[in-house]
């Protein structure tokens, strides 16, 4: 019976173990999402957010000044994976997403430029770009420039380039569907992001950044009009395999100590 019992924990916690990446739930509401947009003086004017059937997609429809689309959740591990396009021809600019944001000066942006160009004295290279932002004070008014969001190839101001995939043929097309993956471990700071198109990973990066140890999720949008964000899906981050295992090796040492007592 005792050889039983023991057994049992161990299967039990390699069960753990194998599933413990967890299962996605249903695509996430988008309806209680609040929009945000940095509104700069002569600049383009506030996102237009328009949620799809279901609540389940939102399309950001206008040429705007940089806007987010947050979920008003300030998390910490988590994963986030859905798919994104822009549904136009028209324009060449930013789409993207925010994680960790504290406020509107402070966050990590993912985004990507359809086509190099410079703009507001920030140079912009064709491609996909990981970001810090660290302003004074972010009470909605903003203290960024609208150099340092446009700016992906050096650091610059409050702007720090985390990592890049950029060159010829790296920015998104037109009408194109593309899939996005975030690990966010707000403890240890590894974030890892992945693009794909169907079948073909487009980027595949990690990098080492523990300066926002939590914060909200949201879609960005700079400068594009058109941009569809659909079929969210999260999970929050839960103990490694190899953690579990060990804590069920640890329960049956502790069976075995009381065995032999």
């Amino acid at each position: 019976m005792k050889k039983h019992f023991i057994l049992s924990i161990v299967v039990v916690c390699l069960g753990m173990s194998l599933t413990a990446s967890g299962v996605y739930a249903d695509p996430i509401d988008l309806s209680g999402w609040t929009p945000v947009t940095l509104d700069f003086a002569g600049g383009q004017g506030a996102a237009n957010w328009q949620l799809g059937s279901g609540n389940t997609a939102v399309t950001q429809t206008i040429n705007a000044d940089p806007s987010f689309y947050l979920n008003n959740v300030n998390q910490t591990g988590y994963t986030m994976q859905g798919s994104w396009q822009v549904v136009t021809t028209s324009d060449d600019d930013y789409m993207g997403f925010a994680f960790g944001y504290q406020n509107s000066s402070n966050f990590y942006l993912f985004d990507w430029k359809q086509a190099s160009q410079n703009y507001e004295g920030g140079s912009a290279n064709e491609g996909m770009t990981i970001k810090k932002f660290q302003g004074a004070t972010g009470n909605g008014l903003v203290d960024l420039s609208l150099g340092e969001l446009w700016e992906n190839v050096v650091n610059f101001g409050d702007m720090t380039v985390l990592a890049t995939n950029h060159g010829t043929d790296k920015g998104w097309a037109d009408n194109v569907q593309y899939d996005f993956y975030l690990d966010y471990k707000t403890t240890s700071g590894v974030i890892r992001v992945v693009v794909k198109q169907g079948t073909t990973e487009l980027w595949n990066v990690t990098v080492n950044d523990a300066t926002f140890g939590s914060g909200q999720f949201g879609f960005y949008n700079y400068s594009q009009e058109q941009v569809n964000y659909a079929g969210f899906e999260q999970t929050t981050t839960v103990p490694e395999p190899v953690s579990l295992l060990l804590v069920g090796l640890g329960l049956v040492g502790l069976a075995g100590v009381k065995r032999f007592r």
